[in-house]
């Protein structure tokens, strides 16, 4: 394994959900679940599921706070309402009524309602059943009406499994990398080369955006999809990254009159630019981060020790990349022991870790 992929891999490490913020999600949602599900206060049965980068198992922590803290989301299906208002305040009255959230509950958002804690929030997003996608959810337009916005975020999960093709990349205890054709567990105790592109991606964005106007930060979507698309099942996270990051621009389709759009792959009805025909300032900014991700992540040269050192460390914290490179250090030497560690012609230690791969599994064959 190349010594830039072990420090990665051990940033992404340290920047994904803690085993007890992955535990207190789980908590959340069987409450949430048991409290919407119990209700008399919906006319409807209701069905909870977990959406988004929880979900998709490309969660990372807050840029503020603790490794113990989240920001995650799920969504409140009911059976049927054809009233979108009544659908989102039926799920807002029932979480006002709850002597546990009340105090904790946000301001209503068009789509959302949004429970808040010290460094960590829930998102609950109602919804009905769709003949036409997975749901349709709830959106507020103005201050007096709603609709529904069709959404499919399960079977966009679906897809960005398959686009991940089931390729691992994790350190052991031997630093060893471990590549693997089983399909991602349910808990995602592993992480496939393209959850951990994606987590790396966005905490980038969140320390670029850090401390400004949060509507102007590029959506997780909009990421995610584009690093879906331009991941073509590399093997190694240094190289996965490197060629996602020169592959994001191209995946961006540009209509006739030169409008970018940002298609949910299994649903070309929802465009996740929709919104910067009406705020130009939120496509600005994301050029702008997309111009700095491929400055920082697009370039083989910044792979040089020191300055890719420094560009870690801008991103991700000082304390975080000394960290990678002391695990770094102890795999090399544990490897040196074991005599893994490739010996240059002129008597100098190579750059890899002992390798043992197995072939990549893909969805097309060869």
């Amino acid at each position: 394994m190349e010594d830039n992929t072990i420090i990665l891999q051990r940033l992404c490490q340290q920047i994904s959900l803690s085993e007890t913020a992955k535990a207190t999600v789980v908590r959340e949602y069987n409450s949430l679940g048991k409290l919407l599900s119990d209700s008399e206060l919906l006319d409807s049965e209701v069905t909870v599921k977990p959406q988004g980068s929880y979900n998709l198992g490309t969660a990372i922590q807050p840029l503020r706070g603790s490794e113990d803290d989240f920001d995650i989301d799920l969504v409140a299906i009911l059976n049927f309402s054809s009233n979108a208002e009544h659908t989102k305040k039926s799920v807002g009255k029932v979480l006002k009524s709850s002597q546990l959230y009340s105090a904790k509950l946000s301001e209503e958002k068009k789509r959302a309602w949004t429970i808040e804690y010290d460094n960590s929030h829930v998102d609950i997003v109602p919804a009905i059943e769709s003949q036409v996608a997975d749901i349709a959810i709830t959106n507020k337009v103005g201050d007096s009406r709603y609709e529904y916005r069709q959404s499919s975020p399960f079977a966009f999960k679906d897809w960005f499994i398959q686009r991940g093709q089931g390729i691992y990349q994790a350190l052991d205890k031997n630093g060893y990398d471990i590549r693997s054709e089983v399909e991602t567990p349910a808990d995602y105790q592993e992480y496939t080369i393209l959850q951990q592109v994606v987590k790396l991606l966005k905490y980038h964005r969140n320390k670029m955006f850090d401390g400004q106007d949060p509507e102007l930060k590029p959506i997780s979507m909009i990421i995610t999809i584009l690093a879906g698309k331009a991941y073509f099942g590399q093997d190694d996270l240094d190289k996965a990254l490197l060629e996602v990051t020169r592959g994001l621009r191209q995946q961006i389709e540009v209509g006739l009159a030169g409008t970018p759009h940002i298609l949910n792959p299994i649903n070309p009805n929802e465009d996740f630019a929709d919104k910067w025909i009406e705020h130009p300032e939120r496509k600005r900014a994301f050029y702008d981060w997309l111009e700095s991700v491929e400055r920082d992540f697009g370039t083989s040269s910044n792979r040089e020790r020191i300055a890719w050192s420094q560009t870690l460390a801008r991103i991700y914290g000082e304390d975080r990349v000394r960290s990678a490179f002391e695990t770094l250090g102890e795999l090399r030497s544990t490897s040196q022991k074991q005599s893994k560690v490739p010996i240059e012609p002129i008597g100098q230690i190579g750059g890899k870790v002992y390798d043992k791969k197995t072939r990549a599994h893909t969805f097309w064959g060869d």
